[in-house]
């Protein structure tokens, strides 16, 4: 039985299980599955599982950042969970990148960390090729604004970020959102990297679909009803991509 996803057995795990960061969005991106059950209620992990178009499917939720997320993702891989794929939220770092399009991430920089437990820092974080361009392919097809490219997964949401806290006691960031861009990152969130690098090491399908919440060039950002129901609109097309893959391999 998984330590954290508490209760969680090999049965409740779906064929593609869609990770988000917020407990919350779970009951969104489950809301029109057939017979969704809950499987787990636990700190930041929150998991369903259910029936999408005649196939079981779960959604786990990995709270923020690289640690939790090794939690939830590690416990899904021991209950055999073959196909992940993170639908969440990120900040764009191009200043044609607007709020509100996709983007999906074949690669993931990342700063040194909890993820060097299971590599060096060379250890590459990519995506499963097959399934990306799958994923790419049925956005396409729904005219969805999506652009494709290297990201950033970085342990820090303030300084990490070039975010300085509102705080008397100024520290000097290290100017990273410039490093970054100069080597073409488009995006930045704090997951994926964690995702990727356990799925390849363990062998199982991994992916991304983002949604920009906000421009971190343009300071433009995206209202929160439009930005859930994007959410839930690009689930059910990453949903029909993972299963497209199921059928070709």
């Amino acid at each position: 039985m998984a330590i954290h996803l508490t209760g969680v057995m090999e049965a409740d795990i779906g064929e593609v299980c869609l990770l988000v960061g917020d407990p919350a969005r779970v009951e969104l991106l489950s809301k029109d599955w057939k017979d969704v059950r809950l499987v787990t209620n636990s700190r930041e992990f929150k998991m369903v599982s259910g029936y999408w178009k005649g196939k079981k499917v779960s959604c786990c939720s990995t709270g923020i950042g690289v640690s939790s997320t090794e939690i939830a993702v590690i416990e899904l891989l021991e209950k055999g969970a073959k196909y992940l794929v993170r639908v969440g939220g990120c900040g764009a770092w191009k200043k044609d990148i607007l709020p509100g399009e996709i983007i999906v991430n074949y690669a993931m920089a990342r700063d040194s960390g909890t993820l060097s437990a299971y590599g060096r820092d060379t250890f590459p974080a990519v995506a499963n090729p097959i399934l990306v361009q799958n994923i790419l392919k049925i956005l396409s097809s729904h005219h969805i604004k999506t652009h494709f490219g290297i990201g950033l997964t970085t342990q820090s949401y303030y300084l990490g970020q070039d975010r300085k806290p509102k705080i008397e006691h100024i520290l000097d960031t290290n100017d990273d959102m410039t490093y970054w861009k100069k080597r073409s990152i488009l995006n930045c969130e704090m997951e994926t990297a964690a995702i990727y690098i356990l799925a390849s090491i363990y062998g199982a399908f991994a992916a991304n679909c983002l949604v920009v919440h906000g421009n971190r060039i343009s300071e433009q950002w995206l209202g929160n009803e439009e930005y859930h129901y994007t959410h839930l609109n690009v689930s059910k097309l990453v949903l029909d991509a993972c299963f497209h893959t199921i059928e070709q391999l």
